[in-house]
């Protein structure tokens, strides 16, 4: 083994070809990864700040809140079930503001009951924004957005973490969502004692992910409902379905392409050692010996290029435009790392056959 490590320190830049193409293929990664991650978190922002929740939609809907209605009657038989503490509405239509300067953005308007972790409890009165319009439009507390066609007044009472669905959202009380709705789009009101969807605020509020299942399915035998966690909401978007196939297809792709960069070099490498093998193997050398050392070398070519890969798509993310949406979540860097090193360690088994077949005769031949 120790001849091994001894040739990546005393011979690195026999390895410089393989450690730039797995750096390459690192940053490629990460970037595609945060595209996707960014995305994901650019749609679903108003689900995720419901998270230790629960959410009911309407059982026909398919989980989409546009298309689900839920009545009072539903709201108060969860409100009595056991573990529920209480439960708020949730409705959303997509809308526009008019800032302070006059500038207009799409948004979506959300109404609510429950405060969570991220959102206050509903100003009476005003609106809550996300920092994505605020950014954008350099709106800050105080300030009076226009909503809708109508030019409903609304001052902006708070700002919080990104929350956005595609565009920016603003977040009303129930009460108020209801009735800059009826004055801009009569048509799209909902009936009285009917919303689109519901929060359900567990009496444990720290139930972890399994509790919160066992809650949703248990709650989730009403008629005509259904019960789930925010990430299966998630989920169940067909945005959100779309992006990741897509995007995991071709990151799935690159972590092939990197295990056959892997493969090719160790084995024209190996084809290059036949006589130092022999030698090695005529001395005493298993056959695992050699191919342990083999694939410590990839290893660590690996991790090299995982360091390198990784600062390069910090700073390759840190340049690019604000509106693209780029996320480096820590969790989907675990994830590329452990599959960059478990491809070139699978590649490099892509030798055994060779190793296998060379003969310590070939030493004294």
């Amino acid at each position: 083994m120790g001849i091994f490590f001894k040739e990546l320190v005393r011979r690195p830049g026999r390895f410089v070809p393989v450690g730039g193409a797995l750096t390459m293929l690192v940053v490629l990664l990460v970037v595609l990864g945060g595209f996707l991650d960014g995305l994901e978190l650019n749609q679903t922002g108003p689900y995720r700040a419901h998270e230790g929740r629960l959410l009911v939609f309407s059982d026909q809907s398919d989980l989409l809140i546009g298309r689900s209605r839920v009545d009072v009657k539903q709201a108060d038989v969860l409100a009595k079930a056991d573990g529920v503490a209480k439960v708020g509405v949730l409705n959303q239509i997509a809308s526009t503001a008019q800032d302070v300067d006059g500038d207009v953005v799409d948004i979506v308007l959300f109404g609510y009951d429950l405060p969570t972790d991220v959102l206050p409890a509903p100003p009476s009165d005003g609106a809550v924004i996300d920092a994505a319009l605020a950014d954008r439009n350099d709106v800050k507390v105080g300030d009076t957005l226009l909503i809708g066609p109508t030019s409903e007044p609304v001052e902006v009472s708070n700002v919080v973490d990104d929350l956005s669905q595609g565009s920016p959202t603003v977040w009303l009380s129930s009460k108020r969502w209801r009735e800059i709705v009826q004055k801009a789009n009569p048509a799209a009101v909902l009936p009285p004692g009917v919303d689109q969807a519901l929060v359900v605020q567990p009496s444990d509020t720290a139930l972890d992910t399994g509790g919160l299942d066992a809650l949703a399915g248990r709650l989730g035998g009403e008629d005509g409902i259904d019960v789930v966690t925010p990430e299966q909401a998630i989920q169940a978007l067909p945005v959100v379905q779309q992006q990741s196939s897509t995007f995991r297809g071709i990151i799935g792709v690159t972590f092939v392409v990197t295990l056959m960069v892997v493969a090719l070099f160790f084995t024209l490498i190996t084809l290059e050692r036949v006589g130092l093998y022999a030698v090695l193997k005529a001395l005493g050398a298993r056959t695992r010996d050699l191919l342990a050392g083999i694939s410590v070398q990839a290893v660590c070519v690996s991790v090299v290029a995982l360091v390198l890969g990784v600062v390069l798509s910090a700073v390759f993310v840190s340049v690019l435009p604000a509106t693209l949406p780029v996320r480096l979540v820590p969790a989907r860097l675990v994830q590329i790392a452990v599959g960059v090193l478990l491809s070139a360690l699978l590649g490099s088994l892509f030798t055994l056959r060779r190793v296998l077949r060379i003969d310590p005769a070939e030493a004294i031949g």
